[in-house]
């Protein structure tokens, strides 16, 4: 009998330890922590899985290697969380083809069965550029009609144009004055919601696999989901990997050529998506303020953010 309890790294139990629940009836990071073994338990009997291998784990989900006879899969457990709530639906959707294949979901549990992927290497080896532009082209695979149980962009849009109006945070006042106008803005566009878009692709959440669906050899994993317009995706590109822009020549001409890297095989005008990207920083940072006062420390450094937005203008 497997020993489910000891398939859950330390460092996933350190990284949980003082998580606050993401909403009303979701578990904290302990409490779903010691639901975990039970529901391990129950799954590889289900599933019939055998562990092979030592888990792995991200910030908000538990990843165990599998085998069901000849077959390597890896099962996910996810600690419960809003952005994950539609993920197997995503997968489905796409049906391997960009993605990650999905085996089996199931949702009471935020259960998911995978099939098993490889580091991206080749990916970690590019500059953030040529990244840029392979992220970009499995973009363009993954745009397909949007979902109806999905949150939408246009709503949050108007979620953010509501919390940044009379919000005072540590960057200038105009930031943030024009960021309510441009969510407004965008949320009015034509086609704002038609798109499944994965919102959280960036090098980390690219694996490798050697099948057909795969855009040279890569596939996106952990989505999460949105109905939306393509031209939001980008903005993970900017914020990832910023060792190598900070240390860039011209920090805004580096910036500006991510987006226009990405852009190019996902068909989206770099305009658009230098647009959307502001506003999704400028949540970022409304969040992370948000988050500071909650735990009564000091305001967050946003020097990113400011740089991220100063490059995206104009």
């Amino acid at each position: 009998m497997v020993e489910t309890d000891a398939l859950i790294p330390e460092s996933l139990r350190a990284l949980m330890a003082g998580r606050a629940a993401d909403g009303a009836g979701l578990p904290d990071g302990e409490a779903w922590l010691r639901s975990v073994p039970k529901m391990l338990e129950t799954l590889l009997g289900t599933w019939r899985l055998t562990p092979d291998g030592p888990s792995m784990h991200g910030q908000c989900a538990l990843v165990v290697p599998v085998r069901r006879g000849s077959e390597r899969l890896a099962l996910k457990l996810a600690w419960p969380h809003a952005e994950a709530r539609h993920e197997h639906l995503a997968l489905r959707a796409w049906r391997g083809v960009g993605a990650v294949k999905l085996v089996a979901a199931e949702p009471s549990s935020w259960a998911l069965l995978l099939e098993r992927c490889r580091p991206a290497t080749q990916l970690v080896e590019m500059s953030s550029l040529d990244a840029a532009e392979t992220i970009g082209a499995i973009h363009r695979r993954l745009a397909v009609p949007a979902l109806p149980q999905l949150d939408t962009a246009s709503a949050w849009c108007g979620r953010i144009a509501e919390r940044l109006t009379g919000e005072e945070l540590p960057m200038p006042r105009r930031f943030v004055t024009q960021g309510v106008s441009l969510a407004r803005s965008l949320a009015q566009e034509r086609g704002v919601d038609a798109t499944l878009v994965h919102s959280d692709l960036h090098d980390d959440n690219v694996m490798s696999v050697t099948r057909a669906g795969a855009v040279g050899g890569l596939v996106a994993t952990d989505p999460k989901p949105v109905a939306g317009n393509l031209a939001l995706a980008v903005a993970p590109l900017l914020w990832n990997r910023w060792d190598e822009a900070a240390d860039a020549y011209n920090l805004r001409n580096h910036l500006r050529f991510r987006v226009d890297y990405a852009c190019d095989p996902m068909g989206v005008a770099p305009e658009a998506a230098r647009a959307w990207t502001i506003i999704r920083v400028l949540a970022n940072a409304w969040r992370a303020c948000h988050d500071a006062r909650e735990r009564r420390a000091p305001a967050p450094d946003l020097t990113r953010e400011v740089a991220i937005i100063k490059a995206m203008q104009g």
